[in-house]
């Protein structure tokens, strides 16, 4: 059992352990890397709401609504794509990017946030409500959450270098505090950009209107996974495969 933190920290969790198992049945995968960085995220969430109970103002929201919803689509996309259906854009773009394996561990990361913060957290965030019950903003909250990706930055690159990608080391923040940095501000930005489209999606008075702002929130995710995925380096799929492989894909 988890301790402290109630319905809020076990379901970040329940999603700790779901995503750990999804990394380990991935192996050297390379979709594995974000499911690694997932664990990260979940459990560093988890232990923000049970050592931290007055950080967030409706910690339920954050960990529980928010963060099943928005995992639940991942998740759903996951499946949509092993099943040989049609996913979003972005996702597509990134799940192509791990087939082809011609990319580092980094940009596979990358590639899927940028699917997941870009296209999937506006309708997660709508979906689960921008205010409070009270007409208050979720606003802050959303925000604060920045900090949990923050923490959970370093040990994230630290265990998918480990596991997956030598190449991934660049980005540590222990010895490269720019990369840190800059993780920072592309995360911010990119959390900012799913909040504006959720508030168009949320304040759609139409139809026609909502789907509007879905087509831009899909052309904007999809072009920017089109940048991410564009330089790839023929060959590097068996430097990659050869480090998971040779004993360096398991946890120190």
């Amino acid at each position: 059992m988890l301790a402290g933190g109630g319905p809020a920290a076990d379901c970040a969790g329940e999603l700790e352990h779901a995503f750990g198992t999804l990394r380990d049945r991935f192996g050297c995968d390379h979709r594995a890397p974000f499911a690694a960085v997932y664990v990260w995220v979940q459990s560093t969430l988890r232990r923000t709401v049970q050592e931290r109970p007055g950080f967030f103002a409706d910690p339920a929201w954050v960990a529980r609504d928010l963060n099943a919803r928005f995992a639940g689509l991942y998740l759903r996309a996951l499946r949509a794509d092993q099943d040989g259906r049609p996913v979003p854009e972005a996702w597509r773009i990134a799940f192509a990017a791990a087939r082809n394996g011609q990319t580092d561990a980094g940009q596979d990361v990358l590639l899927a946030a940028n699917a997941h913060i870009q296209r999937d957290e506006p309708y997660a965030l709508a979906g689960s409500g921008l205010t409070r019950p009270d007409g208050t903003s979720r606003k802050p909250d959303h925000d604060r959450f920045q900090s949990v990706l923050d923490r959970a930055f370093g040990p994230a690159v630290q265990d998918v270098t480990r596991r997956h990608d030598p190449l991934v080391a660049t980005a540590d923040d222990r010895w490269n505090p720019v990369a840190g940095l800059s993780a920072h501000e592309l995360f911010v930005m990119w959390r900012q950009n799913a909040w504006y489209y959720a508030r168009g999606l949320a304040g759609s008075r139409s139809a026609a209107e909502y789907r509007n702002v879905s087509r831009t929130i899909e052309a904007n995710a999809a072009a920017r996974g089109g940048l991410l995925a564009a330089v790839q380096v023929p060959g590097y799929r068996v430097v990659r495969d050869g480090y998971c492989r040779g004993g360096r894909g398991t946890a120190a």
